[in-house]
């Protein structure tokens, strides 16, 4: 081999340490990792930008394991300062160091905010672990407080690493914010938020009672959703600040676990079912089975929860949440269509609509979890509840505006029927005192049907004629004549013929009305006079009478025997015809209806 190429080879290799040892330096460089600045004023100091974070997906790693290779080299930082990774299952270990330049010791507060996490391990040289989460017991935490804390003494001029492990029994939420407190700046911060989430609950409940109180003297079911609705909002932010497993289900771990998904999809539930009954959207059968869809979701979601799925109930609730943000669309709907009470809604819920928005964006780590993002939900709450309290009020003046209209309404309606009855009546006993007397002049009635006779029909129908003259009133004539009838008699006898005939007029008079005049005009034809009553009311009541007789049944000893009939309608000119020449031209339209098949109804022209 050449000298050249010797040369060649050893510098190709020099290269190759060359690259080796520069991709070792930027590993270190990227591994490398600032210490916090311990002070006597923190309040809340972030550590993002400090800490470093090892997803373990398999939920296997040790202390050793994490404190030594390959592993200790695979801490980063957290990926452009978000803490949040959104809802997983996998377990996360946080690395931070923290450095006291000054020249007293420091005693301070190391806080996991999140206080959904089923188990919190607090790792640091020459200290012994400690333990918190939802699932180890409220007595085992180091400060009784919601969320999860450790207290440090870090003496002058000491450096020290921490290791924090956070770990779900179910996927959970993974917000692995870090903040550094000291303690007199913890405790009124602890103070504030305790004032701030009484004032929460206590409008909250003030809330429930008075619309509770409301509803049970008005009974509108907008009231009982909306108290529900409300007692279930509660609910979320007792489980989202840690104060419901603290003091109502501590111990209860699959409780604690099932109540982030149990409250968020009951609130949302019992807010669709508010909205359904307070916009009616019954009216809109598309949105209704919309409504319907997302009462499906949240009883999925749940479902999803009891099989196991707990990281798939999370985000099916979360997507339900979405959702709702557009329900203010659903109130400018109605608004739109006159109901001015919807305004109070469509302005409630687009503020709820936004905290909404804001808090899923927090629950998928689109926008970090801080004092603002945390309290955007129970503030939006509060004016949503004040602002749909005024709602339900406008919805009470709205309804009690529309029974006074109808009240009123009716009320003049019956004051005109009464004025008008009582002039049919006088008129009317007039009438019945001049008939008494020609009573024992003319007989009245057939003798077979008891319906009035020709004579006494065309006598009477005359004066009804002359009535709506006087008044102006419409007047309409019906002709009815019995299909096949002349068959009936030939086939079963006279009397049975005389049996259908009275069952036939028997049908027809429960349909008629009491101030029509009916009348037999001979053998199997009648006829009906309508005070009162345009062609098309005429001709709908022929229709009725048609059908009547149609579906009818008249069993003679074994028989059974159906009959039919062919109707004319026509309305009587009073001004320029008789009655008899308006029953002529129905008497027309009746052999019209028999030339067209019969049992059908004819109008005359």
């Amino acid at each position: 081999m050449s000298s050249r190429r010797c040369a060649g080879l050893f510098f190709e290799y020099l290269g190759q340490i060359a690259v080796l040892l520069l991709l070792l330096l930027a590993s270190a460089l990227c591994q490398a990792q600032s210490p916090v600045n311990l002070s006597p004023s923190m309040a809340g100091l972030s550590t993002r930008m400090h800490v470093l974070y090892l997803e373990d997906a398999n939920r296997t790693y040790t202390l050793a394991q994490v404190q030594s290779e390959p592993l200790t080299s695979r801490f980063a930082p957290l990926p452009k300062g978000k803490s949040n990774f959104g809802i997983v299952g996998a377990d996360y270990w946080l690395r931070i160091d923290l450095k006291n330049s000054s020249e007293d010791a420091l005693s301070w507060f190391l806080e996991v905010p999140h206080t959904n996490w089923d188990f919190v391990t607090f790792y640091m040289d020459g200290a012994a672990p400690q333990v918190g989460g939802d699932h180890v017991p409220f007595s085992e935490r180091a400060i009784a407080a919601e969320s999860n804390l450790y207290p440090v003494n870090t003496p002058a001029g000491a450096v020290q690493r921490i290791w924090v492990k956070l770990s779900y029994a179910l996927p959970g939420k993974a917000e692995t914010q870090l903040l550094l407190w000291t303690p007199d700046a913890f405790f009124q911060h602890y103070a504030k938020r305790y004032f701030v989430i009484g004032t929460f609950i206590g409008i909250g409940l003030l809330l429930v009672f008075s619309n509770f109180l409301i509803g049970y003297s008005t009974r509108l079911p907008e009231y009982k959703w909306y108290t529900l609705y409300i007692m279930a909002a509660m609910m979320v932010l007792l489980t989202n600040t840690g104060l419901g497993y603290r003091y109502l289900w501590q111990g209860y771990h699959w409780f604690a676990d099932f109540a982030p998904v149990l409250f968020g999809v009951l609130t949302l539930v019992l807010a669709t079912q508010f909205t359904r009954c307070f916009l009616n959207t019954r009216e809109s059968l598309v949105i209704d089975r919309l409504l319907q869809a997302l009462l499906l979701l949240g009883g999925v979601s749940v479902f999803c929860y009891l099989l196991g799925g707990r990281e798939y109930a999370l985000k099916l609730a979360l997507l339900y949440a979405l959702f709702t943000v557009l329900f203010p669309l659903l109130g400018i709907w109605q608004y739109k269509k006159g109901r001015g009470d919807a305004r109070f809604y469509v302005l409630g819920w687009s503020i709820w609509s936004l905290a909404v928005f804001i808090a899923v964006m927090r629950n998928i780590g689109f926008i970090p979890a801080d004092f603002v993002t945390n309290f955007s939900p129970p503030l939006g709450l509060c004016i949503e509840g004040v602002l749909l309290s005024l709602a339900l009020a406008d919805r009470i003046n709205y309804l009690t505006q529309e029974k006074e209209t109808v009240e009123l309404q009716h009320i003049l309606h019956l004051q005109q029927e009464q004025m008008m009855l009582e002039r049919q009546v006088s008129e009317r006993t007039v009438e019945l005192e001049k008939a008494m007397k020609q009573a024992e002049l003319l007989a009245q009635t057939d003798s077979l049907t008891g319906v009035l006779n020709r004579r006494a029909f065309y006598d009477f129908s005359e004066r009804e004629v002359n009535r709506a003259r006087r008044f102006e009133t419409p007047l309409a004539v019906v002709m009815i004549d019995l299909d096949m009838f002349k068959r009936i008699n030939d086939s079963y006898g006279h009397a049975t013929g005389d049996r259908v005939l009275i069952a036939a007029i028997n049908t027809l008079q429960t349909i008629i009305r009491h101030v029509d005049l009916f009348g037999r005009i001979g053998g199997e034809e009648f006829a009906v006079l309508l005070p009162q009553a345009h062609l098309h009311e005429a001709t709908e009541l022929a229709e009725r009478l048609r059908v009547a007789l149609a579906e009818m049944e008249v069993k003679v000893d074994e028989l059974t025997i159906k009959v039919t009939a062919s109707f004319g309608v026509a309305a009587v000119d009073v001004e320029n015809e008789s009655v008899a020449d308006a029953m002529q031209r129905a008497d027309t339209a009746l052999y019209q209806a028999k030339s067209s098949g019969r049992n059908c109804v004819e109008q005359a022209g």
